[in-house]
């Protein structure tokens, strides 16, 4: 029997301990749609986790959400904002320089300086 995507978010709470947000770990990974792990806004308390179960995905299935993962590096102190830094690190830069490009540009016209740090950082140690 499947989990519920409700359960699965209760699991992943870092309120739990290790081994229950381990569960919560495998049961994500198995979630088709993964839009739904991108810095839920129903809790903080999740987003390390859902950053790992992210990481572990293949590039391809990362391609489409691109923007909405460079975007969780507005903050580095964000749970999970290292995470997605470094498997960005280790995507081909074709593959998400068109991405990295468009939030530069909009970290530019925000005047997200802190932000923008960031993207020109990441790109520099590439």
């Amino acid at each position: 029997m499947d989990i519920g995507i409700d359960r699965i978010f209760e699991m992943l709470s870092w309120d739990n301990d290790e081994k229950i947000q381990a569960q919560g770990i495998n049961e994500a990974k198995k979630i088709k749609n993964i839009s739904v792990l991108i810095q839920p806004i129903e809790s903080k308390s999740v987003w390390e986790n859902c950053a790992k179960v992210l990481a572990s995905k293949k590039d391809e299935e990362l391609n489409i959400y691109l923007i909405d993962l460079f975007k969780w590096l507005q903050d580095m102190n964000w749970p999970g904002a290292d995470i997605i830094y470094n498997r960005l690190k280790h995507m081909p830069i074709k593959q998400i320089e068109m991405a990295y490009r468009f939030c530069l540009s909009l970290a530019e016209q925000t005047e997200d300086m802190v932000w923008k740090r960031v993207l020109v950082d990441f790109y520099n140690n590439f």
